[in-house]
């Protein structure tokens, strides 16, 4: 493996990292992934490390985009990087106004790009070198969406779809292209009986689980429209109120109802059970990293002592390399949110 270092200006190749103490790739399904660099801060290094500049694993499809800039000295002097992925770069858009968004979702994540970053009414708002690769996702969407982040706005539909997302690094153009994309049915087995793991974490938490959804649309006291979403009986059922009075019908004259139900649904799907098993794999078990399972993948994970039996999607992926070489974390299904995600998801 070997890290390049691309400008920020033209996105040509600048120089290679030739050595460092560690490096930490973190590879999201649903949202953007980010990275932390630390090497021997040498001039080379300084000069090649700077905001804004392109960091690319020669092993891998994602790039990511320097963010933040340490320098310390301990018995020598060091420099720190860290960044999100090159998906970040929607982040620094919003949705200009209102958008409209029905049909399938990979048209609907088309027209925030197109409208927004890739070829938006004031070219001013444009960045260069950013390409949408359409998809048939089988998903369809109707809701509006506001003044939002655009980043934001895209990862949550692909929350809610259970669809990836990622951001395609071409060195030779320098192009970076969005897609979406689902992540494939493993027929893999993670197991500390089979001895391809070596640590295991399994976690599951109801504190902010939901299940059924009364969306309140438009209109006042009984003229108020509302619509439920999901369903739940009894002891298992978990209601939560879902304001959705943005929403108008002459913005939808041929599916209010639908709308609200997304609205709905797509809450739920924030509010799902978390559920998580995270495994440290062993390198040398029967498992082979992007041969036998990937980011996306839909695999099962056992603890027979545990009694425990999860098939579920890997969201998350952690790659760790240093002087010991490299160690891989997995993340199966919904983990807990953090303090910064929840308190987030509260404003918006």
């Amino acid at each position: 493996m070997q890290i390049l270092i691309f400008n920020q200006s033209d996105r040509k190749l600048a120089g290679i990292i030739e050595a460092f103490e560690y490096l930490l790739w973190t590879r999201l399904y649903s949202a953007c992934g980010s990275f932390e660099l630390k090497a021997v801060a040498t001039d080379e290094n300084i000069a090649l490390l700077q905001i804004g500049n392109i960091l690319w694993k020669n092993d891998d499809a994602e790039a990511g985009i320097i963010e933040y800039i340490e320098m310390a000295m301990q018995e020598q002097e060091y420099i720190t990087v860290s960044g999100r992925f090159a998906t970040s770069l929607l982040a620094r858009r919003i949705i200009w106004g209102t958008e409209i968004l029905t049909g399938n979702l990979s048209a609907a994540v088309g027209q925030l790009l197109g409208n927004h970053i890739i070829a938006p009414a004031n070219t001013d708002r444009a960045i260069d070198g950013i390409a949408y690769t359409p998809s048939v996702t089988g998903v369809s969407v109707s809701t509006q969406v506001s003044f939002k982040n655009l980043m934001d706005t895209v990862t949550r539909l692909c929350e809610a779809a259970d669809m990836g997302l990622r951001t395609i690094f071409t060195p030779q153009s320098g192009l970076f292209t969005v897609e979406l994309y689902s992540g494939a049915v493993s027929q893999a087995v993670f197991s500390k009986e089979y001895e391809n793991i070596i640590e295991q974490v399994f976690t599951v938490s109801i504190s902010e689980y939901a299940n059924t959804a009364l969306v309140g649309g438009e209109g006042e006291g009984s003229a108020r429209i509302f619509a439920t979403a999901g369903s739940g009986s009894g002891l298992d059922r978990y209601e939560m109120f879902v304001d959705a009075k943005d929403l108008r019908s002459e913005d939808f004259p041929d599916g209010y109802e639908a709308a609200l139900l997304f609205r709905g649904n797509s809450k739920l799907a924030e509010q799902a059970m978390a559920r998580a098993f995270d495994v440290t794999v062993n390198q040398y078990g029967n498992l082979q990293y992007k041969t036998d399972f990937d980011l996306g993948s839909v695999i099962r994970a056992v603890s027979k002592r545990w009694g425990v039996s999860v098939t579920a999607r890997i969201t998350a992926v952690e790659e760790s390399y240093d002087r010991d070489g490299m160690s891989l974390s997995v993340t199966f299904g919904k983990p807990l949110l953090t303090l910064a995600e929840k308190l987030k998801r509260s404003a918006d």
